[in-house]
């Protein structure tokens, strides 16, 4: 018996020892077989998965069909959920390595455990029990710690299981696109009855750190379309201006003459075109450099018009020379009305930065109705996009704050707010003093006069289409004044490299004094959105004019030069395409 009681004695001991020498920053890290992990969750890193190193990963890296073109030991990618309950969370990845071994680092709060991936075929790798102390939103985030080939792994999805996910679990199951851009918030402010309102004001202040890349913080919504300020990139800022047109359709080119949206004027430095993906209509810019902790004043009138129609006209406040500047005025077709339904909206655009949190404050709203009267807005209804409806994100909250409201969305925080529901802010009393009669009346700018193209000559190309397009394709056309011709890039039997960015080159056969540019978009698709210009007197030293943005639409546009520029050579590199694809299309360039 005694012989018994020290070899059960000792076997204890080994099995704590060994439990023991797996030991990490104070956790017990589990001996994990397969029957010790419960995995009925799968979660696609499609549309819950972001590079958060490096947002211009997440493109290449992330897709609906999971973690791919994983390279970079450095890139870190987490994967976002929210549980109800505490407790054990079991993780696991369906993964492989795509040429050889690699071991790679799962971290979930404050503990961190590692798997080996050494199959080259997809399967469940266990990763570990992690423990879930708060309710709310998490992350999973893997990072490759060594890799004996390029890539580091691939991986399906991640799995998980345990007490923790016993209550629900949240993540974004379907619609990976709208998942990854964020739920959409919106303010719409309620106002009297018996007026109607020819003005809406409001103002709009972004805390510093909140202004993320893909944010429009809209301040004057209106039934027929919105106005705000957008972060269009890490270098480049918008006041945008659009009315939507009454044909529905998602494609501008598809609308009648007599639906169309007419300019009838715009301000200096304002870009104007049609827009489309989510309805069409007609859209103005003016690239501004606002900055976050600034106040900034948006003024909108809407009044009834001729022959059945609505004009719109939006003014921005530039506090650095304390001047309303007018945006853009547009005339609705099969529209008469004055300004309806008064609301602002917050919303991330850019999928690759979802994960981020963005906020905005928005106060100070007065409408001017047709007596001359005044009247402040201080409740507003609260509400959210399908997105957040049918919960596949619960990060937004909005409501009053002092005498501001403010709307808040992504970056995965737990707490938020109900949808739906009314909030009133403090009341500032002082309604804005504006002299109507100073701001600038809308007018329609003389059609420029375009440069004679006889001589001119594409003398390079990065590529054309040979095949393919019939009688399309060929660089040659962009000069031919037509504008149902098109050149196409290279997308078959390329010797030439057919990706972004293309480029064409143009020698105009003398010197010639430009203020501007010429754009025709093909009627279809592969349409360019981001183009950058050089000129060049002698074919060798060029000079950039900088990079301009192209709208959705095959109507004529016009890019103005900041100054008279006078040149030879022009290059045309076209940066990216409005459907996200490898390949470019332009029907026509000029100059005046």
């Amino acid at each position: 018996m005694k012989t018994n009681k020290m070899q059960s004695f000792f076997y204890l001991f080994i099995s704590l020892t060994t439990l023991w020498a797996c030991h990490d920053d104070d956790k017990i890290i589990d001996i994990i077989d397969d029957e010790d992990l419960t995995l009925a969750i799968t979660i696609p890193p499609g549309g819950n998965s972001w590079a958060v190193d490096d947002i211009t990963k997440n493109e290449t890296l992330i897709s609906d069909q999971g973690i791919h073109n994983w390279t970079s030991l450095d890139t870190k990618i987490r994967t976002y959920f929210k549980v109800n309950a505490t407790g054990e969370l079991h993780v696991g990845l369906n993964a492989k390595a795509p040429e050889d071994t690699s071991t790679i680092k799962v971290t979930v709060g404050d503990t961190t455990k590692e798997v080996v991936l050494d199959s080259t075929d997809y399967s469940v790798v266990n990763v570990g029990i992690f423990n879930i102390t708060t309710p709310g939103y998490h992350f999973i985030e893997i990072q490759g710690k060594s890799k004996a080939g390029t890539y580091v792994g691939d991986i399906n999805d991640i799995q998980i299981g345990g007490d923790a996910t016993a209550s629900g679990v949240t993540y974004v199951e379907d619609d990976f696109y709208w998942g990854r851009r964020g739920p959409s918030v919106h303010l719409t402010y309620t106002t009297p009855e018996d007026k109607d309102i020819l003005w809406f004001y409001n103002e709009v202040t972004v805390p510093e750190g909140e202004d993320v890349v893909g944010s429009y913080f809209m301040a004057n919504g209106f039934a027929e379309g919105y106005f705000g300020m957008q972060v269009n990139s890490e270098s480049e800022r918008r006041v945008l201006f659009s009315v939507w047109s009454p044909y529905d359709t998602q494609n501008p080119d598809e609308i009648p003459e007599d639906y169309k949206i007419i300019l009838l004027g715009k301000g200096e430095g304002v870009h104007t075109g049609e827009f489309g993906n989510e309805g069409s209509g007609g859209q103005s810019y003016k690239i501004f450099n606002w900055k976050a902790g600034n106040t900034y004043k948006f003024l909108l009138k809407g009044e009834p018009s001729v022959n059945n129609s609505t004009d719109y006209t939006a003014y921005f406040f530039d506090p650095k020379i304390n001047q309303w500047n007018l945006i853009a005025s547009f005339r609705r077709p099969y529209t008469s009305t004055y300004l309806k339904r008064p609301h602002s909206f917050l919303e991330n655009f850019v999928t690759s930065t979802g994960f981020m949190e963005r906020m905005g404050q928005y106060g100070n709203q007065w409408i001017y109705d047709t007596n001359g009267n005044w009247t402040e807005l201080t409740e507003a209804k609260f509400t959210a996009d399908a997105t957040a409806r049918k919960g596949a994100r619960l990060d937004y909250a909005g409501g009053a704050e002092g005498n501001s409201f403010f709307m808040k969305n992504c970056g995965f925080f737990s707490e938020n707010t109900t949808i739906d529901s009314f909030h009133t802010r403090n009341a500032n009393g002082t309604a804005p003093s504006i002299d109507f009669s100073t701001l600038e009346e809308p007018s329609i700018p003389e059609a420029p006069d375009y440069l004679d193209k006889t001589n001119w000559e594409v003398i390079n190309f990065t590529s054309q289409a040979e095949n393919g397009e019939g009688t399309n394709g060929l660089a040659s056309l962009v000069l031919d004044n037509d504008y149902a011709t098109y050149w196409h890039s290279c997308w078959s039997g390329c010797s030439q490299d057919y990706t972004y960015p293309h480029s064409l080159t143009i020698d105009t056969k003398e010197e010639q004094a430009v203020n501007g540019f010429l754009f025709v978009q093909r009627n279809g698709s592969r349409k360019v959105q981001d183009i950058e210009i050089q000129v060049s007197n002698d074919n060798v030293d060029w000079k950039s004019l900088g990079t301009f943005n192209l709208a959705n639409t095959s109507s004529p546009q016009n890019i103005g030069l900041s100054q008279t520029e006078t040149f030879r050579y022009f290059k045309i590199i076209a940066i990216a395409a409005i459907d996200g694809q490898q390949f470019a299309a332009i029907a026509e360039l000029g100059a005046y």
